[in-house]
């Protein structure tokens, strides 16, 4: 357990600068946004332009997680993992939980600039919202939202992580074979959904509305109903694929000592 703490605490220091960075980048626009407001532009279109940073968000994400399996190749820092040694399962699991942790920043930055640079606009931008809808509910959905988003997120690391570990164990047309282990990386886990959905049938559904508590928000459906019968299978096709990343990465990085 140390030596997977001391892989995480390096990852999480290799984020410093590209979550200070991001941060101070959002920041300065929602303070744009904020003069504009008060000069020039209308409520609306400052509405328009505030999501950008948000908007942008996950695809910087996705770059970074590339990025820090990169790192690791440029600055020959991968074969040093040799001599601690640690097994694969380390090293992706540390990259993950590094990059949820930076993932979380950001968004707990973008969401508190926000609320504090457009503190007094919130009532004209979100009054209607705030009134028809519970803050508590708000806050229910919304977190609800953000474990949803760290499975969509970790669904694609794996991915990237997998795709770039394979294109590493060839010599040429790296950037060819990974798009192809992404492609089937995919099909792979769609199929996987497909097969074993039969197996996890005996798994009751999900209502929404009880999830997001709709019935007291005056929001109703007829049937709305969350089938997790093909996502556990999805899921452990997931997982399959992690486990087959790390023990690549494991074998590759010793093949290199």
């Amino acid at each position: 357990m140390g030596k997977f703490l001391r892989l995480l605490r390096k990852d999480l220091e290799a984020s410093k600068w590209p979550v200070t960075m991001l941060s101070g980048v959002s920041l300065i626009w929602y303070l744009f946004l904020r003069l504009k407001l008060e000069s020039t532009w209308s409520l609306s279109q400052v509405m328009f332009l505030l999501w950008f940073p948000l908007m942008f968000l996950p695809f910087w994400l996705i770059w970074e997680s590339f990025q820090t399996l990169r790192t690791e190749w440029r600055e020959d820092t991968a074969y040093t993992l040799i001599v601690l040694p640690v097994p694969g399962w380390y090293i992706t699991l540390s990259k993950l939980l590094a990059m949820f942790v930076e993932y979380s920043l950001l968004l707990a930055v973008n969401i508190g600039g926000i609320l504090v640079i457009f503190r007094t606009q919130l009532p004209e931008m979100f009054g209607s919202l705030l009134q028809e809808l519970p803050v508590s509910w708000l806050i229910r959905s919304m977190f609800i939202l953000y474990l949803a988003s760290l499975g969509i997120f970790t669904y694609a690391i794996v991915f990237i992580q997998l795709a770039f570990v394979v294109s590493k164990m060839v010599g040429r047309l790296q950037g060819l074979v990974a798009l192809w282990v992404l492609a089937l990386a995919s099909w792979f886990v769609n199929r996987m959904g497909i097969l074993l959905e039969p197996l996890f049938r005996w798994v009751p559904p999900v209502s929404l509305d009880r999830l997001f508590h709709m019935e007291r928000v005056g929001v109703t459906y007829d049937s709305f109903l969350w089938n997790l019968s093909p996502q556990i299978g999805i899921w452990l096709a997931v997982l399959a694929l992690f486990i087959l990343t790390a023990w690549l990465l494991e074998e590759y990085v010793e093949i290199n000592e």
